[in-house]
């Protein structure tokens, strides 16, 4: 076993190299029959090298001098390294990368490409797919088919054919696919396009995101705009900007909204948390919902508890068993957020209200009221009061119609 030089500036055909291979700079190498160069230990170049064919072997080093238009390593056929590949240079491929951990320090283009590690420090371009363990790449990404990856870096814009990334995705820039992504949990800065049939765990839209057909996944938060062309279904949703769905929301648990939200279907979920703008056909919150905002429904909203903060207006029915419209409100307990808190000294505005036990608060106005228990605080106002069981009035107060006692109260819209 011996090492084989290839001095500077020369071309050298070889074959099978049984040991390392070390090559100067501005070199070629080419294969001495049938297309292929395999080396059994280490490859090491001094510079910019052009191979001619195919490339196999253990490790690879590169001290490169930087990177240029065209890069300081092309490979006209395929590369294999079964261990390390470290090219502090620009690489272009022909044909697919195979490798254990790749870093390259400049640009990367090839085709197919497979590793355990890839880290590129300037932009990456695969016309094939991709298959790797963790990938960061310094510029813009691009691949044109599709991905498996665990976990992805971008410090650009990233553009895939779809396929899975299971783990972390942060992306500095835009991120579209072309087809599904499986994803993991996703921080974009940028835009970012999902296809249809997209699913996953988290997405942070710091920029927009645009889901094409329905949304799935466990977590959504969105801090810029986020539009979904179908159901959008989560088992958490935060709108701090703003939401548009033209289907339906389906939300396992908590849906908090402190910017605004705009649905045209239906919104259903566990607890909901309004300091902004919602707008719904109808809503229903299974356990609790609290409103320091606006709510525009046109069928109404029901929740087994609705609470209703000063300031706040409420267009269409308020359903629930225990209804309290009008109290001063701190998000700080409920939902973790102090600083967002009801404006005080302003009217509270609500439509009708349906409820076991109905509390109008002091400058709150309600349109119709219909209780077993209906109380009004000093101040409160509403056109007509209907109960089953007690009405508790104040000092102060207005009734456009008088009260009345009923057997039975009618059904509320849903």
């Amino acid at each position: 076993m011996s090492d084989i030089i290839v001095r500077e500036g020369e071309t050298a055909k070889l074959g099978r190299v049984d040991g390392d291979l070390k090559v100067g700079k501005n070199a070629r190498i080419t294969a001495e029959s049938g297309r292929k160069v395999s080396v059994t230990g280490t490859a090491h170049f001094d510079g910019r090298v052009t191979i001619d064919c195919d490339f196999e072997c253990q490790a690879m080093r590169l001290e490169g001098r930087g990177w240029g238009p065209g890069g300081d390593v092309t490979v006209k056929g395929d590369l294999m390294v079964h261990g390390v590949a470290d090219i502090d240079a620009s690489v272009r491929v022909a044909g697919g990368i195979l490798a254990g951990d790749l870093d390259v320090g400049g640009h990367l283009r090839s085709g197919p490409l497979k590793s355990t590690r890839l880290r590129v420090g300037g932009h990456l371009e695969t016309k094939g797919g991709l298959e790797s363990g963790d990938v960061d790449v310094g510029g813009h990404m691009t691949v044109r088919d599709q991905v498996a990856i665990s976990n992805l870096r971008v410090g650009g814009h990233l553009k895939i054919g779809g396929g899975t990334i299971s783990g972390e995705i942060k992306v500095r820039g835009h991120l579209t696919t072309v087809k599904s992504l499986t994803f993991g949990n996703v921080q974009v800065y940028g835009h970012t396009l999902l296809p249809a049939g997209s699913s996953g765990g988290r997405i942070s839209a710091l920029g927009k995101v645009v889901f094409e057909g329905d949304a799935t996944c466990k977590e959504l938060d969105v801090t810029g705009g986020a539009i979904v062309y179908g159901d959008c279904n989560s088992e958490d949703i935060e709108a701090k900007g703003n939401l548009e769905v033209r289907g339906e929301m389906h939300v396992s648990r908590r849906f908090r909204v402190f910017g605004a939200a705009d649905c045209r279907g239906a919104v259903e979920c566990d607890t909901l948390g309004v300091s902004g703008r919602l707008v719904a056909e109808r809503v229903s919150a299974e356990a609790k919902a609290d409103i320091v905002g606006e709510v525009n429904t046109s069928l109404g909203l029901k929740s087994a508890s609705v609470a209703v903060g000063k300031g706040s207006k409420v267009t269409g029915s308020l359903i629930g068993d225990r209804v309290e419209i009008g109290n001063e409100m701190d998000f700080g307990s409920a939902w973790g957020l102090p600083w967002w808190r009801s404006a005080v000294g302003k009217t509270t505005v609500v439509e009708d209200v349906y409820g076991k036990d109905v509390r109008i608060g002091s400058n709150s106005r309600a349109r119709r009221v219909f209780g077993d228990v209906v109380e009004l605080a000093n101040g409160g106002m509403a056109e007509e009061v209907n109960y089953t069981k007690e009405l508790k009035l104040p000092k102060e107060y207005h009734l456009t119609k008088p009260p009345a006692k009923m057997a039975k109260l009618p059904d509320p819209p849903f």
